[in-house]
């Protein structure tokens, strides 16, 4: 049983520790949307697809 619930936790925290790092790349884009830099280098720099960073942008209106 304790073997079970500790599985349970560390996938938890793992995919905690994903969504935050997600949440980041997400932030950081916009604020290179913000300074007008271009989709290609934000894609580079962040490790998003170009269509991620396109999507991110249309959403939060800077695109």
């Amino acid at each position: 049983m304790c073997n079970l619930s500790e599985g349970v936790e560390r996938r938890g925290i793992k995919k905690g520790i994903e969504t935050g790092r997600s949440a980041e790349k997400v932030e950081t884009a916009i604020g290179m949307l913000k300074e007008n830099l271009s989709v290609d280098m934000i894609a580079r720099v962040t490790k998003l697809t170009v269509e991620q960073v396109v999507e991110i942008g249309k959403k939060n209106a800077l695109i």
